[in-house]
């Protein structure tokens, strides 16, 4: 085990919350972000309050570490740092790739899973809290210059339909989108090659039941016979 981690379980041990803020302070930021690793793992097995609040204090006392942005990418780990993104516009941080936590929280491309992106979670933050910074990120834009809603059209590999709730805040996310700043139609073939090249891969039909022809025919304001049709 990492000595700066071992530390950190020793002084968790102690409770010397003092001595745990301080150890963080002089780690280093990737030391940081295996520490807050260490913390969500803990948390979700145990005391989830009391390591979300250590972790957000942590964040709150030494600022967002850039390195912890593409390891939020799924609903447990959202949840658990989202205290800690609502803290000085941190949902609209970027990394080198020009990403916010919404581009990889919507892509989650590791593999493909049954677990779809929590579009409803996000939108409820959107509607029932003071969150300019989560709003911002949704329409930046990556290196591809891709938009988060972009970014899942285009890379995330789970086909299977949403959930009726979770379509409906995705289609309320596009029109929070929309509100913010036009979409960029320069991006509606680069989408529709790479997600024609998913369904190859996956041997999905494209016909008129895929859900995510009709999500890029919302999202890009055509039909989506044109969109089927552009596919092949």
């Amino acid at each position: 085990m990492q000595k700066h981690l071992q530390t950190l379980i020793n002084l968790l041990t102690k409770n010397d919350l003092k001595a745990l803020l301080q150890h963080y302070l002089d780690s280093n930021g990737s030391e940081n972000i295996v520490q807050l690793g260490f913390m969500f793992q803990q948390g979700q097995i145990k005391s989830f309050d009391f390591y979300q609040q250590l972790a957000t204090s942590f964040i709150e006392n030494k600022g967002f570490s850039i390195g912890l942005i593409p390891k939020i990418k799924t609903n447990n780990t959202l949840s658990f740092f989202t205290p800690a993104l609502q803290i000085e516009g941190n949902f609209s941080k970027i990394d080198h790739q020009k990403c916010n936590v919404l581009h990889y929280l919507f892509t989650n491309n590791q593999s493909v899973s049954s677990i779809h992106p929590p579009f409803n979670y996000v939108r409820s933050m959107m509607l029932f809290g003071s969150n300019e910074a989560l709003r911002d990120g949704l329409c930046q834009r990556n290196q591809q210059n891709l938009t988060p809603i972009e970014a899942y059209l285009f890379t995330n590999k789970n086909l299977t339909p949403l959930a009726n709730h979770e379509l409906t805040a995705f289609l309320a996310l596009i029109e929070i989108e929309r509100k913010q700043q036009e979409v960029d139609k320069a991006n509606y073939s680069f989408v529709i090659q790479e997600v024609s090249e998913l369904c190859r891969s996956q041997a999905q039909l494209t016909n008129d039941d895929l859900q995510r022809i009709m999500l890029i025919a919302t999202y890009y304001m055509t039909s989506i016979k044109q969109v089927f049709s552009d596919m092949h």
